[in-house]
């Protein structure tokens, strides 16, 4: 279960950052910068901690950062998909 918040966390984090970002494709207009990106660095924090408490500090902290990287890496693919969804 600690696992999956952790995940879920990250995962969390990465749409709120991806979802301010003015190039993101998701939306047709970007969320509020300020609020989204404190709500995605709480987010981080929460999975950080949540990952500390079951799995050694450089362990979490390489989880959750590959997890973060995955996401963020995604976001502009899916982001593609999306559009070209709408276009038809």
């Amino acid at each position: 279960m600690n696992n999956a918040f952790t995940v879920a966390s990250a995962l969390a984090s990465a749409l709120l950052f991806h979802a301010s970002s003015p190039n993101q494709r998701w939306l047709r207009r970007p969320w509020p910068a300020r609020p989204s990106r404190i709500a995605a660095v709480v987010c981080i924090v929460a999975a950080l901690v949540s990952a500390a408490l079951g799995l050694p500090i450089a362990t979490s902290l390489s989880v959750v950062t590959a997890a973060s990287m995955a996401f963020l890496t995604a976001c502009p693919f899916i982001g593609v998909l999306i559009e070209r969804m709408r276009a038809r």
